[in-house]
């Protein structure tokens, strides 16, 4: 008897302990909120196609960051795919604001 109480307590132990971290992960830290100007939308297509870009330089520039963990070949290539994206992206978004269309 002494010896299945070990196993049960250890296992509610774990079982508490994983449902205190879901808890706390799913909390809001409502200390950093996004600036006010963030949810204002896009009113012309000026607007969205500089929005676009931002997120499109945003994207390459972190895939070129993760790029330079790599080495030779993988890095070479990692590069090239990250400048095409980039690229596919930028034309996707001028294609998406031309003519007042968005």
């Amino acid at each position: 008897m002494k010896m299945l109480i070990k196993p049960l307590s250890l296992a509610f132990f774990i079982a508490a302990n994983a449902f205190a971290l879901h808890v706390n992960a799913a909390e809001e830290n409502v200390q950093f909120r996004d600036p006010p100007r963030w949810g204002v939308p896009d009113r012309t297509p000026q607007q969205h196609f500089a929005t676009m870009k931002k997120e499109n330089t945003n994207a390459y520039a972190q895939a070129m960051n993760d790029c330079r963990a790599m080495r030779g070949r993988e890095a070479m290539d990692c590069k090239r795919e990250a400048r095409a994206n980039f690229d596919r992206d930028m034309q996707r978004a001028r294609e998406m604001t031309m003519g007042g269309r968005h």
